[in-house]
């Protein structure tokens, strides 16, 4: 099928085809470096969608959850000081997580199981068209909002390829209608194919990004 990400002839296994806690189990139990156990195309590419993640007004105490969190490669990148606590529906994957971040806080679960942290993230579990659907990417994107004390980022394909959702601005402002956000971005500049939706409640402004600010 074709590969929608931008630097995919970094990859030697080929993409996960459908996204369900047992799917993932199985893509995981053959271990690999971090970015495969990711799906994504490249160490590069995956380090690039977690960075657009933490470009929020974030402050040195806060809190962050992440969900999907495979094996905790976000956690290397939070500023200090923070805490991160990472959250993933495989057991499997969860275990990696474990084995390589030994000091990190990770445990398995779902959308469901989402508790309170400042920040809520989540980088790529919404974009696989077998075995989830853009009404659970609302939802999940609900909950997480619901979650956050302060607020959330997530990231997401833009451009339509075989066996994976897509999602558009206007649909992804949507997706948190009645929120109380104060602050929306939509970021594309970090990869090609993707798209960073990042937003807050009121809190220290950050200097102007230049992205798109509802």
């Amino acid at each position: 099928m074709p590969r929608p990400y931008d630097d995919a002839s970094a990859r030697d296994v080929p993409w996960l085809a459908e996204s369900s806690p047992q799917a993932w189990d199985s893509y995981a139990s053959g271990g690999g470096p971090d970015y495969l156990i990711a799906d994504c195309g490249s160490p590069a590419s995956h380090e690039r969608r977690l960075r657009a993640l933490l470009h929020l007004p974030t402050g040195e105490t806060d809190s962050l959850l992440e969900l999907g969190c495979g094996t905790g490669r976000l956690a290397d990148l939070v500023p200090g000081g923070m805490s991160y606590a990472g959250l993933d529906w495989s057991g499997e994957v969860i275990t990696l997580a474990q084995r390589r971040r030994p000091g990190g806080s990770f445990r398995c679960g779902s959308v469901a199981d989402l508790t309170p942290h400042d920040w809520v993230v989540a980088s790529g579990p919404f974009n696989y068209s077998e075995g989830w659907s853009k009404r659970q990417t609302a939802e999940a994107i609900a909950a997480m909002w619901g979650a956050s004390r302060r607020g959330i980022a997530v990231t997401l394909l833009r451009v339509p390829a075989n066996g994976r959702l897509h999602y558009d601005a206007a649909e992804l402002i949507s997706f948190l209608a009645g929120c109380d956000w104060a602050h929306l971005e939509l970021d594309r500049s970090y990869l090609p194919n993707d798209i960073c939706l990042r937003a807050w409640r009121d809190c220290p402004a950050m200097p102007d990004s230049g992205l798109l600010h509802p």
